[in-house]
């Protein structure tokens, strides 16, 4: 019986990789660059519900978020920007430590819509519950009207993405907010899980995809231009192992792989 052939037990929980583990596995090897487009620039995001939110971005690698409401304060890290596209840029940035908490800003300067997705790691629940929140929040740059929006656009595509010669993983879109993802190549060979996955359109063949696992405390935010073939972002999340969070840049090659269009007529 070759190793192809052999049959391995889905693992339990305990038997899965840490984040830590996944970090240098190959996750960026087909990342884009980063940009020094916006070093030295305040971005100033007026929020829908009536808050703002700025991101001081530092000539250094570091950016400060900073939150006007009441108790939120600030947090600075070390940031990473990169372009999307044309004028749009996704702008990751994570303040260290166990109570560290992240950003992901998507901002379009040629319209000015903007997303700010805010993750924490919240204290252990009931089985099956993910350990990193996410809150999500629209608003502007400039005060105009474009809005990034949820979309079921990806519903029903199967889509890979190959982070490097190594390391591989294919995607199944489900709904709204589920999918199901399943690793080729890499320290999670072999696992799959379905999770809770939400989509933003950003563009025309550009969404915002953000993600919450069950097993690995973590949740992950990219940005997939599928006009180009390329998806880019992070993994952030608390590794059980050192007990600290942890942000890991991804980037992928991204092809689709199928498309699955459910005719209910047929059913009958």
């Amino acid at each position: 019986m070759t190793d192809q052939q052999q049959t391995v037990d889905y693992p339990v929980a305990s038997e899965w990789p840490t984040l830590n583990a996944l970090d240098g596995d190959g996750f960026s090897d087909h990342n884009l660059p980063d940009t020094d487009e916006l070093s030295g620039t305040d971005v100033a995001i007026r929020l829908d519900d009536g808050g703002t939110l700025t991101v001081r971005i530092a000539t250094d690698g570091s950016a400060t978020v900073v939150d006007d409401r009441p108790g939120a304060g600030e947090s600075t890290g070390p940031v990473s920007v990169k372009r999307v596209d044309e004028g749009l840029f996704l702008i990751h940035t994570a303040s260290p430590g166990p109570e560290g908490v992240a950003h992901v800003v998507v901002l379009d300067t040629l319209d000015g819509a903007t997303t700010v997705v805010r993750s924490h790691v919240a204290p252990p629940g009931p089985v099956g519950t993910v350990r990193v929140e996410e809150e999500v929040r629209s608003g502007s740059t400039t005060g105009g009207p474009a809005r990034h929006h949820r979309s079921s656009d990806l519903v029903g595509r199967r889509v890979l993405y190959v982070y490097g010669p190594g390391n591989a993983y294919e995607h199944l879109y489900l709904t709204d907010s589920a999918y199901t993802w399943h690793c080729l190549a890499g320290a999670e060979k072999g696992l799959a899980d379905t999770d809770r996955g939400r989509v933003w359109k950003v563009r025309e063949d550009v969404y915002l995809f953000a993600w919450q696992e069950k097993v690995v405390p973590c949740d992950g935010i990219v940005a997939v231009n599928f006009a180009r073939g390329r998806s880019t972002g992070r993994i952030w999340g608390l590794d059980t192992g050192e007990g600290t969070t942890n942000s890991i840049a991804m980037g992928a090659r991204e092809s689709e792989l199928n498309r699955t269009v459910h005719d209910p007529a047929a059913w009958a």
